[in-house]
């Protein structure tokens, strides 16, 4: 009965302290009351398990049964306090003599996990050739090990310029009697000063479907993101960069060269050339050259671009005589320096384009990277092979 009386007690303590709590949120009066009579059900419930005698396993049984006790039996003579002699046609089991009995204990120990498989070799017939695609865990040293192949050729065959790989890339393999020879770039020799007049280049093929896009870059890098952009869509541009902006912006400089974009020369100070002395004019390419050597550690030669496509025909004597043979003009001009919206630098690119065409856009443009970001793909849909001048040219 009195674990009855407890459990009910806890009930109320339970209800009357919730409604308080709730009376208390609520701001109603009957809080206090609540509270109450929540304490007093508390100590009543303290008070029964501490002086009442209670079992709440058998609550109805206050006097439970004393433990049993042992009777002893009698033996043979009547005497319950004398031992029975042990029958020897009743014997005890024995352990056998000399064999010590061992608890078993169940074994807790998990079973070893398995050995990784081994990842299958990557058989390449010594005249075929394998396209492998790359999964997940996939390194090209554990590509190579797998294929008998070297790191340095998987890089090779597929132009990869790092070791980096991605889930699904697809990789070709050569067996060793159609291996393709290593790439020959003989080293590009500068284009000697002659007394020439540079060639003013608009444009490449008409026959071909390619369109180069070329970047000016005179005086900010707010539209450096293009790098990222032409990276992400694998792309090669073209890059005309002023002395100073070279000087300015090494780090940027040097990595447009080492992506493997052209590079162009776009004077030191971008002066107009037609109202500039034909030798003064002279010296600053040349010194555009240099600073652009210091940042990226390659030569502009031979692609050069008249500030604001000012020129006239001292001019192209000027630098044709300072070693650039060609003078880069444009097909399209986006006019991003005026920071014109997305859509509008989409739209001019989008409708005027057409076989070998060059496009000219500016690192100051804001809107540039997302405009290319964008209209990259629609120039690939319409079958257009983005390249830069030196593919352009056939250089």
């Amino acid at each position: 009965m009195t674990g009855i009386l407890m459990i009910l007690t806890v009930l109320l303590f339970s209800l009357f302290f919730g409604l308080g709590i709730v009376s208390h949120f609520k701001k109603s009066g009957g809080k206090w009351i609540y509270l109450t009579l929540s304490v007093i059900t508390f100590f009543s419930f303290v008070f029964m398990l501490f002086f009442l005698d209670w079992n709440i396993s058998d609550p109805g049984n206050k006097n439970p049964d004393s433990p049993p006790t042992e009777t002893p039996i009698p033996n043979d003579d009547g005497n319950p306090d004398k031992e029975n002699p042990p029958s020897e046609e009743d014997p005890k089991d024995e352990e056998p003599a000399g064999e010590v009995p061992v608890d078993e204990e169940p074994n807790d120990e998990k079973p070893a996990d398995p050995p990784p498989a081994e990842p299958e070799k990557i058989i390449v017939p010594d005249n075929g050739t394998v396209d492998y695609k790359v999964v997940k865990g996939d390194t090209l040293f554990s590509i190579a090990q797998r294929a008998n192949l070297t790191v340095e050729k998987i890089k090779q065959w597929n132009k990869l310029t790092t070791d980096k790989i991605i889930v699904g890339q697809i990789l070709k393999l050569y067996g060793k009697n159609v291996e393709p020879p290593p790439p020959v770039t003989p080293p590009k020799e500068e284009t000697p000063p002659s007394t020439s007049p540079s060639v003013i280049v608009s444009n490449g093929s008409l026959q071909q479907k390619e369109i180069a896009l070329t970047f000016d870059a005179g005086s900010d890098a707010i539209g450096i993101g293009i790098l990222d952009v032409l990276k992400k869509h694998n792309v090669k541009a073209t890059f005309f960069l002023t002395g100073s902006w070279a000087d300015k912006f090494p780090s940027y400089a040097k990595r447009m060269a080492d992506e493997g974009h052209d590079i162009g020369n776009h004077t030191y100070s971008h002066p107009d050339a037609v109202k500039t002395n034909s030798n003064v004019f002279v010296q600053d390419i040349i010194k555009a050259e240099e600073a652009i050597r210091r940042a990226t550690g390659v030569t502009p030669r031979p692609y050069f671009r008249f500030p604001f496509g000012s020129y006239n025909a001292d001019a192209l004597k000027a630098v044709g005589g300072a070693g650039y043979p060609y003078s880069i003009q444009w097909t399209i001009d986006t006019i991003d320096w005026q920071q014109p919206a997305v859509e509008v630098i989409v739209s001019r690119i989008q409708s005027g384009a057409s076989n070998g065409d060059i496009i000219l856009m500016h690192i100051g443009g804001i809107n540039t990277p997302e405009a290319v970001d964008r209209v990259i793909p629609i120039l690939k849909s319409m079958g257009y092979n983005l390249v830069s001048l030196t593919e352009l040219l056939d250089q």
